[in-house]
């Protein structure tokens, strides 16, 4: 556990700095820990605790409008991507979380934007997809934090509205979970045990926000992210019969 425990520290800094990256971090990382169904489970789980707090701080910063097209999309992603976790191979898992996170660590890098015109109908595309990715992998955040950082959202509002949807399709997702018999108590022991080095890590972040060199962060985490999901994609590759 002690990786674990360094792991959610790390990924939780990250998103305390950022507004976002959790999930993106801890993920791919915690599959070497984990098996793939059980981290994708967890995950959800220590990110509903992470947006309370978030949320509690940010709250009056919502933008309840942007807020309830993209959710009304997530209902619709969730259920269908609680079902393809229950059912998937645990490597077919840890394959598609590691395809989906190079690409979403190139766009981070490249910091592209676009400002999209029909405001309603993307944001509820964008709720569909983050809430399949979210309940079948946990990396539902990607598809939500491009389209907030696009709309040009002020950043108190941006980090209190994607803390807001990522909470509420959180809770979702384990409404889903329960209902498929996902969750353990051995999960939820685990879970109990990494909750300090959330709070921890979330805690250091926002002290040492304000000595951070931001641009040079916002490339190494990336980065990070990119090496991970290479290694996991060969280690799989690996792991293949014959």
């Amino acid at each position: 556990m002690l990786w674990a425990t360094l792991i959610v520290l790390l990924a939780a800094f990250v998103r305390s700095v950022s507004g976002f990256g959790y999930a993106l971090l801890a993920t791919p990382l915690l599959i070497f820990v984990f098996d793939a169904k059980s981290v994708v489970v967890m995950n959800i789980i220590l990110g509903i605790t992470s947006n309370i707090l978030v949320l509690w701080q940010t709250r009056r910063h919502i933008d309840f409008k942007r807020l309830a097209f993209i959710s009304l999309g997530g209902i619709f992603g969730v259920p269908l991507g609680a079902y393809l976790l229950s059912w998937l191979d645990p490597s077919i898992i840890k394959l598609t979380i590691a395809v989906l996170v190079i690409p979403f660590s190139v766009l981070l890098l490249l910091g592209r934007s676009h400002q999209f015109k029909q405001d309603s109908l993307v944001c509820g595309l964008a709720g569909v997809v983050s809430g399949l990715l979210t309940a079948s992998t946990s990396l539902g955040g990607p598809p939500v934090v491009l389209l907030l950082l696009n709309q040009g959202l002020a950043p108190q509002r941006f980090v209190a509205t994607l803390a807001a949807y990522f909470l509420l399709v959180g809770l979702m997702s384990i409404a889903a979970f329960s209902s498929l018999g996902m969750i353990t108590t051995d999960l939820l022991t685990k879970v109990a045990i990494l909750l300090p080095a959330l709070f921890v890590g979330s805690y250091v972040g926002v002290k040492l926000l304000p000595r951070i060199n931001m641009t040079l962060f916002r490339k190494i985490v990336p980065s990070l992210m990119s090496v991970t999901a290479i290694v996991i994609i060969v280690s799989v590759i690996v792991e293949l019969p014959g």
